[in-house]
């Protein structure tokens, strides 16, 4: 699908991370030091705005934040990378998530804990119809202005970082021309105990029935699956040494729509979202792990792996 302008719009959910850095997973009722700690702004669609802003493509984006320190923090970044944020909604009363992840440096784990109060959607709010954008990225969250966008620009190509099963997920699902779902969405709504070569093409076939358009289940470590003529393939992952996946997954949705706004094909578009979320789980932290342009194409050029048929 090529399209000639790259007005792009990231619709969704954001949060401050507070990252604890650890040589190890907690035990209970124990103290512990961390190596290091981060604050940062986070959230799937944030991390992807943030991206496209950092590679010069001038997104717009929809949230909504408190006029709190965590919500100037988010403020003061996106604006730094050039994101639009004129039509978010960022104002008293409302309370701007707030995340702590713990990242365990000995395999690349995190876990976070996430706190959010439903923030309202003013009735009178509108869309500004000016933004005219051609690509649209949800993450499954803040539903009320998903729908609204997807009511105002009906014509836009849309994408879904699916990473959590929810029902507000499986309704976008159901809408957008394109869902790059987790394995975590992929097995919650299928409801196998977890995904295996064996049971890929299953899943994979339930999945195309709830999109009906395209569909591609990111794997982690394992790389991603999807359709090609007809067949199933398997993309596999860069082979690195991870030490925080954090914001991986946003990295690569992000990757993907600005992939597609420059109008790689399809096997092109996956081996550049690939290649940034491998870069990304070398370094601590969402955001700040998000490759510079020249890395990603430097690894790219010495990246000659290829797809398989499964």
């Amino acid at each position: 699908m090529s399209i000639k302008m790259n007005k792009i719009l990231c619709v969704g959910h954001s949060a401050c991370d507070i990252t604890y850095v650890l040589h190890e997973y907690p035990i209970e009722n124990r103290k512990y030091k961390a190596d290091e700690t981060k604050i940062m702004g986070g959230g799937p669609t944030g991390n992807a705005a943030y991206l496209l802003g950092k590679f010069g493509e001038f997104p717009s984006y929809i949230t909504t934040l408190g006029k709190d320190l965590y919500g100037d923090l988010i403020v003061k970044e996106l604006e730094s990378v050039q994101v639009d944020l004129k039509n978010s909604l960022v104002k008293e009363g409302y309370t701007t998530p707030c995340s702590m992840i713990i990242t365990n440096t000995s395999n690349g784990s995190r876990t976070i804990l996430n706190h959010r109060n439903k923030n309202l959607i003013p009735s009178d709010y509108k869309i500004d119809y000016s933004l005219e954008p051609e690509i649209v990225l949800f993450d499954g969250h803040e539903i009320e202005l998903a729908r609204m966008t997807l009511d105002t620009f009906p014509k836009a190509v849309t994408i879904l970082d699916a990473g959590s099963y929810k029902e507000e997920t499986v309704e976008l699902a159901q809408k957008v021309d394109y869902l790059i779902c987790s394995e975590d969405f992929a097995r919650d709504y299928t409801k196998v105990d977890r995904l295996t070569e064996e049971n890929y093409r299953e899943v994979f076939s339930k999945l195309e029935d709830l999109n009906g358009k395209t569909v591609v289940i990111t794997l982690g470590e394992k790389g991603c699956i999807y359709r090609k003529d007809g067949e199933l393939y398997n993309f596999p992952a860069f082979k690195t040494k991870a030490i925080d996946t954090t914001g991986a997954g946003d990295i690569f949705h992000g990757a993907f729509v600005y992939s597609l706004g420059k109008g790689y094909d399809f096997i092109e578009t996956i081996k550049f979202s690939s290649v940034c979320a491998s870069l990304s789980v070398e370094k601590i932290g969402g955001r700040e792990s998000i490759p510079e342009l020249k890395d990603v194409y430097e690894r790219m050029e010495k990246w000659q792996s290829t797809d398989f048929k499964i």
